[in-house]
């Protein structure tokens, strides 16, 4: 269990309290860049149907998006529940909450009721169509992959002729996290002016569109479809994914005229000749240069592999890398300069869990990991202790099912 003032003050954000109400990952991932860098994070999740990503593949998801947070296992819509949870609002600086559209306002929590607890609230609301629009599609059940196919993404991946797939690991989810904890940063920063807070309204399909570049412009202004590119991007040649001769693979970019009078010579080709003139940062995709360059790329890549063929480009300055797995990850010098993979302790004190750091790295205000994520409903007792309510209150809110709680093992079960 922890108290409000068992946790640690680092970081940027130590001092704010985010509540948030989410399963799966946008919601708490946005919450979870809050926690890295001090904020109290409490999770509100459902005592009787924990996250379905604290018992999918060894509970990884919600011990890697999870720490640092304390956990409130309570209905927060049904009786002392909801006088909890709205007393708990009163504390808040954030909350983030993902669901269908409008669901919040429909159980009688919509923004202009959580004001009248505390006009200062700063709330994300994420989900995949919005809460505005056409009604029947702001009801919509939606995951990551809904997003990317509504929102014209899903259809860009792929081999063309073949069936499209999503983008992994679940851009839709990560972008519209990434866009309300940017955003309600920023509510916070305006707060410090007008002393009211904000409502956010994050659409899963719309994020998915605002990071794709110039291609719905393409596609709206100048009518041209998308080609999907499958292994070897269309821009230029010597643009792909590429196997060596140990059949690893690397991708590399011959782009920029720097690039090519660097890289070229390496393949036996002249740089500043009839047909790769001088000045020129492309090599056209399906020309006579364009094939000349790739066979003697193929060449290249017969005689090396895929460890020798990054080193060779990278020291001549054409961008490459193998793809990595994470065996080779954790044996790599730079990931161990930086520190990439942090071990931090579970929570039952027993196991211990290996994942990504706090990122990005902060010179003066780092983030840093001081809890796992939490088991369901481990910290229960002393965030409604804190509230206010007597341990008779909250016993009572155990016996009516509002209140969860569960052992380490039950709450990560593999």
């Amino acid at each position: 269990m922890a108290k409000t003032n068992d946790i640690p003050r680092f970081g940027l954000l130590s001092g704010y309290r985010v509540v948030m109400v989410g399963l799966s990952v946008a919601a708490p991932f946005a919450s979870e860049l809050y926690a890295e860098h001090g904020a109290d994070v409490i999770w509100v999740e459902n005592p009787i149907n924990p996250d379905m990503g604290r018992f999918s593949q060894h509970g990884a998801s919600t011990q890697q998006d999870r720490r640092n947070m304390r956990s409130l296992a309570m209905n927060y819509l049904k009786g002392e529940g909801r006088s909890a949870f709205l007393k708990l609002i009163e504390t808040a600086d954030v909350l983030i909450e993902a669901s269908v559209g409008g669901r919040f306002a429909s159980k009688g929590l919509g923004d202009e009721k959580l004001w009248e607890v505390n006009p200062r609230l700063v709330i994300a609301h994420i989900s995949g169509f919005g809460q505005t629009g056409i009604e029947s599609y702001v009801k919509r059940a939606s995951y990551d992959p809904i997003a990317q196919a509504f929102g014209c993404a899903m259809r860009m991946n792929g081999i063309e002729g073949q069936p499209s797939i999503p983008a992994m690991p679940f851009p839709g989810d990560y972008s519209a996290a990434f866009y309300a904890f940017g955003m309600t940063l920023a509510a916070l920063l305006k707060r410090q002016e007008t002393g009211r807070g904000e409502s956010i309204d994050v659409a899963q399909f719309e994020t998915m569109m605002r990071i794709q570049s110039q291609y719905p412009i393409k596609g709206w202004t100048y009518g041209e479809e998308y080609v999907k590119e499958g292994t070897h991007s269309l821009i230029c040649a010597l643009y792909g994914t590429y196997v060596c001769n140990d059949c690893e693979e690397v991708y590399v970019l011959f782009l920029g005229p720097g690039v090519l009078k660097a890289g070229l010579p390496l393949l036996g080709l002249e740089y500043a000749s009839e047909l790769f003139p001088e000045g020129e940062g492309i090599i056209p995709y399906g020309s006579h240069a364009g094939d000349v360059a790739e066979e003697a790329f193929a060449n290249f890549l017969a005689q090396h592999t895929a460890e020798e063929v990054e080193t060779i480009l990278n020291e001549a300055g054409v961008p490459c890398s193998r793809l990595m797995n994470y065996e080779q990850a954790a044996a790599d010098p730079h990931y161990q300069a930086r520190g990439v993979i942090e071990t931090w302790p579970a929570v039952d004190g027993v196991h211990e869990i290996s994942g990504v750091k706090v990122v990005p790295d902060l010179a003066n205000y780092p983030g840093r990991v001081w809890r796992g994520a939490p088991c369901t409903g481990q910290d229960n007792d002393d965030i409604l202790t804190e509230l206010g309510f007597s341990s008779d209150a909250i016993a009572e809110m155990y016996e009516c099912d509002l209140l969860g709680k569960k052992s380490y093992k039950e709450s990560f079960a593999n």
